[in-house]
């Protein structure tokens, strides 16, 4: 009886570390990412400055900028880049109204870049 005991308790044990491994692979990889000029992603200005990235490891889905308590989701395309990128890159898109929109970003020691859609939200955390 008390090897069952044992035996089921260390069964929950795995059951819950591969759950949560599986969790942190569906989240994705943090990577802090400096944004050398403010620019919008979706309706949201992310200002110059150094933020924390969300990166699935999936070749589409949804990018997360965390920016202060909120977060900032894109939708993207991961292109594949020959050469692991030396510093954080971005392209920017002119809105033609004085403002800048984020089109690309390129994370630092990682090879392919994000493009990013249009069409983002902004979710309070």
């Amino acid at each position: 009886m008390f090897k069952n005991k044992v035996m089921r308790g260390a069964l929950a044990l795995i059951s819950v570390f591969a759950f949560g491994v599986i969790g942190l692979a569906q989240n994705g990889v943090e990577q802090k990412v400096s944004f050398y000029l403010d620019g919008k992603v979706g309706g949201e200005v992310v200002k110059k400055g150094t933020y924390t990235v969300v990166i699935p490891e999936a070749d589409q889905g949804t990018v997360e900028v965390k920016v202060g308590k909120k977060s900032v989701t894109a939708q993207f395309t991961k292109r594949q880049n020959k050469e692991e990128a030396d510093a954080d890159r971005m392209t920017y898109r002119d809105n033609g109204d004085g403002t800048r929109t984020i089109a690309t970003i390129t994370p630092r020691g990682r090879k392919f870049t994000l493009l990013l859609q249009e069409n983002s939200n902004v979710a309070g955390k």
